[in-house]
C-alpha cells in the first residue's frame, strides 16, 4: 500500500509549494493536449467527501494520482517506512484512500469499472540516485517506477511506460463519472471544455462570464457557486436574477444539479432573490462570502459590492463587457445560428431571414399575418408572444382565442396542449420557444441582444415605430417587412 506513516514531529516545515507548481507546470506542458489535470479537487460518494490533490485524466493511462514526498536524503538518513492505519489522519501519503475512494465512484457508473487508476509519487527534494540509498522499507512500499524524481527529465516517457497505447479510455465517460459539477442537468450531457474550465477555475477575485445568448452562462454560474458551496461548506452566498420568473428557472435548475449529484446539498438552502431586493440588503448592512448575479445590471455593482464580505467574492454572467470585473469568456453559442450570433456580437451579417424577421406597421394586424402563416406548419405551443402594452395583450389573446386557439385546448382525453401564450415584455429573458413573436414600441425598455436571440428557430419584431424600424434594419441582410 502506498500509505506512509509520519516519519517525523509535527514542527513547521519548509513551504514546497514553489516547487509543485514548476512540477505541475513541466507535467502539463509534457502532456498538453492529451490530457486534463485537475487540482485540490473535491469529489463525493454519498455521504463521503474528498479532496483530490493533484490529477490527471489519459486516454491511455486513465486515471493518475500524484502525492508530492517533500524529503530530502538528509532527512531520511536512518528512517524507517511503514504503512499507515487508514483512519491514520497523521499520514504523509495516503494515496491509496484516494485510490478506494475513486474506485467506489467508478464502479458505480458500471462502464468505467476497468478505468485503471495509478498512484504516482513525486519526490521534489530527492533524486533518483539518492532514491536508491534511502532504507529498504522505502522500497518496499514505493516501486521506483511509480516515482517520478527531481532529477527527472521526461515526465511523459516514465509514465506512458505505464500504459496499455492499445487500450483507450475516453476521458468524457469518465469525467461523467466523476464530476457531478461538469453535467448539465437539463440536457444529460457534459459540459464543455470551456465551461469546465471556469467551474473549476480558482476564485480569487471578482469574475464575469462573459459570452452570447445560448452559451450556458447561467448553468456555469449556478455549477461554479454549487462547486465554492461544497468546497467551502461554511460559505455565506446568495444569488441574484432580473426578475421573478429568473428567480424560478435558477431554482428550477439549483434543484436538477443538487438531484444528479452526490453533493448532499440543500437547494432550499440556496438563496435566490431578484433585483429589486439589493438595495434593501444593502441599507441592512447584509454580507455575503460569494455573491453569484446572473445577467449583471452595471448600475447595481456597487451595491453588489457593498454586500461582500471583507475576503468575499462577486460572480457574475452577462453577454456585455464589464471592464472592473476579470473576464473569462464562453465563445459559443449552443442555440444561436452563427449569423445571429455573428449580429449579437455587433457584426453585419447576410442571411438572417432564417432566424430574424422585422415587420414594421400595424402590429395588430401583422401578428395575425404571421401566426396564421405560422400555424400552417407548426404547433400553436411552439409559439409565444411577447408584448410591451398589458391593455393591448389581453385584447390581443382575447382575439387569437376567437380566431386561432384558446389558450390550452383538450386534444382528447388523455392529454392537455398548450396554446398560443402572452408574456408581457420584461419576462422575455425567461421565455423559452422555437418561435417568438415581439411586439414593442418606442418607448420600451428592452436589451437587443435579448430581443434578437431568444427563439429556438425564429423570432419575428413587429412595431410601429420608426425609430425601432431605423435600429433593428441596421443589422445587414435582415428580411424586413413594411405594411
Amino acid at each position: 500500500m502506498n500509505i506512509f506513516t509520519k516519519f517525523f514531529s509535527s514542527s513547521s516545515r519548509q513551504d514546497y509549494s514553489p516547487a509543485h507548481d514548476t512540477i505541475k507546470s513541466s507535467l502539463q506542458k509534457q502532456f498538453n493536449g492529451i490530457a486534463h489535470f485537475y487540482t485540490q479537487v473535491p469529489l463525493f460518494f454519498h455521504d463521503q467527501r474528498r479532496v483530490i490533490e493533484y490529477m490527471m485524466l489519459h486516454p491511455n493511462l486513465g486515471i493518475v494520482l500524484f502525492s508530492f514526498f517533500d524529503y530530502s536524503l538528509e532527512e531520511l538518513r536512518g528512517v524507517t517506512a511503514s504503512a499507515a492505519k487508514q483512519e491514520d489522519k497523521n499520514a504523509d501519503i495516503q494515496v491509496q484512500t484516494d485510490k478506494s475512494f475513486l474506485r467506489l465512484r467508478l464502479d458505480e457508473a458500471f462502464e468505467q469499472k476497468n478505468t485503471p487508476i495509478h498512484s504516482i509519487l513525486i519526490c521534489t527534494r530527492l533524486s533518483e540516485e539518492e532514491f536508491t540509498h534511502l532504507d529498504k522499507s522505502f522500497h518496499d512500499l514505493i516501486p521506483q517506477s511509480l516515482s517520478l524524481f527531481k532529477d527527472s527529465s521526461d515526465y511523459k516517457e516514465k509514465l506512458l511506460k505505464l500504459s496499455d497505447i492499445n487500450t483507450t479510455f475516453r476521458i468524457e465517460q469518465i469525467q461523467q463519472s466523476l464530476f457531478s459539477e461538469f453535467l448539465l442537468p437539463e440536457q444529460k450531457s457534459l459540459m464543455s471544455h470551456d465551461q469546465q474550465a471556469i467551474v473549476h477555475l480558482s476564485l480569487k477575485e471578482n469574475l464575469l462570464i462573459h459570452g452570447l445568448p445560448g452559451s450556458g452562462k447561467s448553468s456555469v454560474l449556478i455549477a461554479k457557486t454549487l462547486y465554492e458551496k461544497i468546497k467551502y461548506p461554511k460559505l455565506s452566498l446568495i444569488i441574484f436574477a432580473p426578475r421573478a420568473c429568473n428567480v424560478h428557472l435558477l431554482q428550477a435548475m439549483i434543484f436538477q444539479f443538487v438531484e444528479n449529484s452526490k453533493w448532499g446539498l440543500n437547494p432550499a438552502d440556496i438563496v435566490v432573490s431578484n433585483f429589486d431586493s439589493i438595495q434593501r440588503r444593502s441599507r441592512e448592512k447584509e454580507k455575503y462570502d460569494l455573491i453569484a448575479c446572473d445577467d449583471l445590471n452595471k448600475a447595481d455593482l456597487s451595491s453588489l459590492k457593498s454586500l461582500l464580505t471583507k475576503n468575499g467574492y462577486l460572480l457574475c454572467t452577462s453577454h456585455y463587457p464589464v471592464k472592473q470585473l476579470r473576464t473569462c469568456t464562453l465563445p459559443h453559442s449552443f442555440r444561436l445560428s452563427p449569423a445571429l450570433s455573428a449580429a449579437c456580437e455587433g457584426l453585419e451579417v447576410d442571411l438572417l431571414e432564417n432566424d430574424l424577421v422585422f415587420k414594421h406597421g400595424n402590429t395588430y394586424m401583422n401578428t395575425l399575418l404571421v401566426l396564421e402563416k405560422l400555424l400552417k406548419t407548426v404547433d400553436a405551443g411552439d409559439i409565444r408572444i411577447v408584448h410591451y402594452d398589458t391593455q393591448q395583450r389581453r385584447e390581443l389573446q382575447t382575439h387569437i382565442n376567437e380566431y386561432f386557439t384558446p389558450i390550452s385546448y383538450l386534444v382528447d382525453e388523455s392529454s392537455i396542449h398548450e396554446g398560443i401564450l402572452l408574456y408581457p415584455l420584461n419576462q422575455l429573458t425567461c421565455v423559452r420557444s422555437p418561435y417568438l413573436i415581439i411586439i414593442i414600441d418606442e418607448e420600451s425598455h428592452y436589451d437587443p441582444v435579448e430581443l434578437i436571440s431568444r427563439a429556438g428557430q425564429k423570432s419575428f419584431i413587429l412595431s410601429e415605430s420608426d425609430t425601432i424600424y431605423n435600429t433593428i434594419t441596421q443589422i445587414k441582410g435582415l428580411n424586413n417587412e413594411t405594411d
